[in-house]
């Protein structure tokens, strides 16, 4: 996920919106285009997590998932140990469930980006609900709490370029270096090791060797497996 888009260009044929950035892959966008007008969508898509303590779950919905594409959720959890995850939904009115067990850490810091990508992906369901139903000055006061709290330009907040005398003159906490001093030193970290994989659900995975079928093809849900550590990589704290 990048933490800011790139500017690009949109294009709509009977009803199919499709984003285009300048780093995009042409071909594949027109692939993944193709593949939702040709195989049905998985939709009403929930997901739930039972067996441990979660909440600030984003997406808040989920809505419908195409073949091939990513289904990337961040929250924060509580305590540790197995949990039962199962994605339902439906194709065509058919109801469809799919079940794993992942394993929730005690605490992880490997991956310590994870925190602002969360924050990232909180600011943006609040903006879209703000652009789908109104102002909102409590959500507005979210936005800009997050934006502050990790850094992030929002439309409420942005960066300004000081001197160091001036954060000691307005008493302001220097918070952000703090954070992105932390997460550069993990990213030289992983950079020294091994590559390992983060898949949590290599026991019991959602899918064994074959894929369900939607329309004349198969959907890729697996990838939602391949995604969740995001989700179960760090303990957060709620903020107080």
């Amino acid at each position: 996920m990048n933490l800011l888009r790139s500017r690009g260009h949109s294009c709509a044929h009977r009803g199919l919106a499709l984003n285009i950035s300048n780093s995009d892959d042409i071909v594949d966008k027109i692939l993944e285009a193709t593949e939702k007008v040709t195989h049905e969508s998985l939709h009403g898509v929930e997901l739930s997590i039972d067996g441990i303590k979660t909440s600030d779950i984003t997406p808040s919905t989920i809505g419908s998932l195409y073949r091939g594409q990513q289904l990337v959720m961040f929250g924060h959890y509580w305590g540790e140990g197995v949990a039962d995850v199962r994605l339902t939904g439906k194709v065509s009115g058919a109801k469809k469930e799919y079940r794993t067990q992942i394993e929730f850490p005690v605490t992880e810091i490997a991956n310590p980006e994870i925190k602002r990508l969360w924050a990232y992906a909180s600011i943006e369901g609040m903006m879209e609900e703000i652009h789908n139903f109104g102002d909102d000055a409590d959500i507005k006061q979210a936005v800009t709490d997050l934006g502050i709290e990790y850094g992030l330009v929002t439309d409420y907040t942005s960066m300004l370029v000081v001197r160091d005398e001036v954060f000691d003159s307005l008493g302001i906490k220097r918070t952000n270096k703090k954070r992105l001093s932390i997460e550069h030193a993990a990213q030289q970290n992983r950079l020294q090791q091994t590559p390992v994989s983060y898949r949590v659900d290599n026991n019991k995975p959602m899918f064994n060797n074959h894929r369900p079928s939607f329309g004349g093809g198969s959907m890729n849900i697996c990838s939602l497996m391949l995604l969740l550590p995001m989700l179960c990589a760090v303990r957060l704290r709620r903020r107080q």
